[in-house]
């Protein structure tokens, strides 16, 4: 018996073709932080993952005091806050007005189940930025780019 080292080598390489070769990632798109804020954990999870692979920074909270607590303790610019309209303890407006407070330059981008007439009557479409549930991901992407591009009214 021939020892593996004393085998005779192939005199042409042999390639398959059914093994795709691996393709490298390409650069992350975007550098922002978005403070994600979502009570149902599925939802929460998957566009935590979404928007991490589109390269944002993202921190996740399930609602509206471990999100305030997660700000506080952040050092670093916040410049988006996603966030559900209804969840327990903490409504997403009172949670984004508090925020604002702490953090004026922070943008808001509220996603619901519910229509914006239907839960704030009293203001104008144009004041708030407003994802309706549900969403496709390429919904979810634009409108989050969407808002981040935009000019912040003072």
């Amino acid at each position: 018996m021939l020892e593996p080292s004393r085998l005779p080598k192939p005199k042409t390489r042999i390639q398959s073709k059914s093994v795709p070769k691996p393709v490298k990632a390409g650069p992350a798109l975007f550098r922002e932080t978005i403070l994600l804020v979502e009570d149902e954990r599925s939802v929460r999870e998957f566009l935590s993952r979404a928007l991490s692979k589109a390269g944002y920074q993202v921190l996740v909270a399930e609602e509206g005091e471990a999100a305030l607590a997660l700000s506080e303790g952040f050092d670093g610019h916040i410049d988006l806050l996603v966030t559900d309209v209804m969840m327990p303890v903490m409504n997403g407006k009172d949670l984004a007005d508090r925020l604002c407070a702490l953090r004026p330059d922070i943008k808001v981008l509220f996603v619901s189940g519910y229509s914006r007439a239907d839960l704030w009557p009293d203001v104008c479409e144009d004041q708030t930025d407003w994802l309706p549930k549900p969403f496709t991901m390429a919904q979810f992407h634009r409108k989050v780019r969407q808002v981040l591009d935009s000019v912040k009214d003072a």
